[in-house]
């Protein structure tokens, strides 16, 4: 639910951001150019934050799909007890060599 909010977030800074830019626009045209620039500066970061929020925030529901399909698609693990150590042959057999030549090996 936090990429929801997060997304939800950017857009807000998104409109906010716009908002800015459109008070900026009235300042100018009313000729106080100095705080129009310095609100111009402010619209353009908070713009670029919701820009930034709305990245992160796909980003991270695209990661929650990826994990949904791995984790359906994964097959199911198979608990397997193997005895690594202190196997033992059936009686009068004896156990094949690991090393290729004459003497071992290829025994049927």
């Amino acid at each position: 639910m936090t990429a929801w909010l997060r997304e939800l977030a950017g857009w807000l800074l998104l409109g906010v951001g716009l908002a800015i830019v459109a008070l900026t626009y009235m300042m100018l045209v009313n000729r106080l150019i100095i705080e129009g620039f310095i609100l111009a500066v402010v619209g353009v970061v908070v713009f670029r934050a919701g820009v930034g929020l709305l990245k992160v925030a796909v980003a991270a529901r695209a990661m929650l799909d990826v994990k949904r399909e791995m984790a359906a698609t994964a097959a199911p693990r198979r608990a397997v007890a193997r005895v690594a150590l202190g196997r033992r042959e059936a009686p009068g057999r004896t156990s094949a060599s690991v090393l290729p030549g004459p003497d071992g090996g290829d025994r049927a």
